[in-house]
């Protein structure tokens, strides 16, 4: 009888060993006292072991008093009405800037404007051609990456179910849009001479899972979220994962560095914030980024804001933005509280170091933007893309891509971010700039709006002058010859801008003034020429 008895505390606690492991390999909780997964675990595990004791009604009620003590510490450690002024502070130190010093200017020839979906759309159509592949692995989320100066879209190929990874271990490789031509599709089946042979996915089950993998090597006692297909300047495949902490009590997601496993080899090594690759993107996850944002916005003046003094929420998603100093940056428009179709202005956020810069430019949401486009041509029913923040000659302007009902780019939009009565929409980007050129050097609002960016003043002869007449008027292109040769610049205007530019002639001395925006073709400010008197 004693034996028996004797006998129950061992399978007990051999269950509880047991429902300890699954709960740790399936579950995967971070081992650290402000992440209340692992008190769950431990509760959970503890209890055929405490049921096999002869006080087990005892222990168990301890042990739920522990639960619960346990609960209200981390509710009161954690929620906004006592932590209000905590999780304000999070986003860190906003410094103020201006929008022109942090936008790129819009390259013609190299522009963005491939969205998320038209980027998978074409990946699925190029595997599609291969009909081996398309019945054996999926396409993965598509994530925008810069590599060798390349703006690019890198999808990695994953398992379609767990029988498909079951029979086949890994994926013979990875697909690369670019972020400027949809039909510029790679897929790489090779590396250095040698086939693909990727085993440590998103989609693979127990140890081949990525998540796992960096879990079971060592980095369980970080919590561990956001893993994201990203190659390096080689073409090596790799998922970065991002490890955080909790700054405000159990909640208050904070970076702390990435975790960086090899797709092939499973390799997986752990990279404190500055100590990471000059490849890896992406560090701060767009989530984390977007609740410091609305919580900035949302207790600016504490918890207890009854009429919302001050208060801002964000405009929309974020966008992964690509700034004039090539670094990577999650982009967000804060609007006041209540408003449907103005923002206040725009917070850039280092993708790799969380620096924060605000701009305030009160404009013109992202949705109004796209519908002012839409509206344009009503009966194509084209659909706009999201509109990405650019500059234009100086000035901020969204700029997006209008698809068919089967997802093809058809057409571009530009709207002027303060102004959406100044929208251009034609076939062609190139178009599309010349259209928006012509509204803006019309409109007497919109053409004060370059007048943030670097104002340059130019004299010299005219080389050629030509006009083009585009949405009722007449544009003129002119180029110069300055002191110290042709200019490369080619400058824009109507003669709403100045009656002399219809009269101008090659050989003409002219003095003209522009906003510099680091394209080729900019549009004119201020026109003078010095042969007419």
């Amino acid at each position: 009888m004693n034996n028996r008895f004797s006998v129950v505390p061992i399978i007990g606690i051999a269950f509880t060993a047991l429902i300890a492991w699954i709960c740790i390999y399936f579950w995967m909780p971070t081992v650290a006292y402000d992440f209340f997964a692992v008190y769950l675990i431990a509760a959970l595990a503890l209890v055929p072991a405490l049921l096999s004791f002869r006080f087990r009604w005892t222990a168990l009620g301890l042990l739920g008093l522990a639960l619960t003590v346990l609960g209200l510490v981390a509710a009161f450690s954690t929620a906004p009405m006592f932590r209000a002024d905590s999780y304000y502070a999070m986003l860190g130190t906003e410094k103020q800037a201006r929008f022109n010093d942090a936008l790129p200017p819009i390259d013609i020839e190299q522009a963005p404007l491939v969205s998320q979906d038209m980027a998978l759309q074409a990946m699925q159509k190029r595997l599609s051609e291969i009909s081996s592949l398309g019945s054996q692995v999926k396409v993965g989320t598509p994530v925008k990456q810069l590599v060798r100066d390349k703006l690019v879209w890198v999808s990695f190929l994953e398992h379609g179910s767990f029988f498909k990874w079951y029979a086949d271990a890994s994926t013979p490789g990875y697909l690369v849009v670019s972020a400027h031509d949809p039909a510029d599709v790679s897929l790489v089946m090779e590396l250095n001479g040698a086939p693909l042979k990727m085993r440590y996915l998103l989609s693979s089950y127990f140890g081949d899972r990525v998540e796992r993998r960096a879990y079971m090597s060592g980095m369980h006692t970080m919590g561990l979220t956001d893993f994201e297909p990203e190659i390096d300047d080689n073409g090596h495949p790799f998922y970065i994962g991002t490890t955080y902490d909790h700054r405000v009590g159990f909640s208050g997601g904070e970076a702390t560095g990435i975790a960086v496993v090899d797709a092939i080899s499973g390799a997986a090594k752990f990279y404190k914030l500055g100590t990471e690759p000059a490849w890896v993107d992406r560090i701060q996850p767009e989530e984390f980024v977007l609740k410091q944002m609305a919580h900035r916005g949302k207790y600016v003046h504490g918890f207890i804001n009854l009429n919302d003094e001050d208060r801002m929420r964000v405009d929309g998603t974020l966008d992964l933005v690509y700034g004039s100093d090539g670094r990577p940056y999650w982009v967000g428009g804060m609007t006041s509280k209540g408003t449907n179709n103005g923002v206040s202005g725009f917070y850039f956020v280092d993708s790799k170091t969380k620096a924060v810069r605000w701009f305030k430019l009160p404009s013109v949401s992202q949705e109004t933007a796209a519908h002012a486009v839409e509206n344009v041509n009503p009966e194509k029913r084209y659909r706009a893309t999201n509109p990405l923040p650019f500059l234009v000659n100086g000035a901020p302007t969204y700029v997006m891509a209008l698809r068919d009902s089967q997802g093809v780019a058809r057409s571009f939009g530009m709207v002027d971010m303060r102004n959406n009565q100044v929208i251009g929409v034609a076939d062609t980007l190139g178009a599309t700039l010349r259209s928006y050129q012509a509204l803006r050097s019309t409109n007497k609002v919109s053409a004060e709006v370059g007048t943030d960016a670097l104002m340059r003043a130019q004299e010299g002869t005219v080389v050629r002058i030509a006009a083009e007449f585009r949405n009722n008027q007449t544009m003129y292109y002119v180029t110069l010859q300055a002191a110290d040769g042709v200019l490369g610049t080619i400058f824009t205007g109507s003669s709403d801008l100045s009656v002399e530019l219809v009269l101008t002639r090659p050989g003409d001395k002219v003095a003209l003034s522009y906003a510099d925006s680091g394209t080729r073709v900019v549009a004119m400010s201020k026109f003078d020429n010095a042969e007419i008197r």
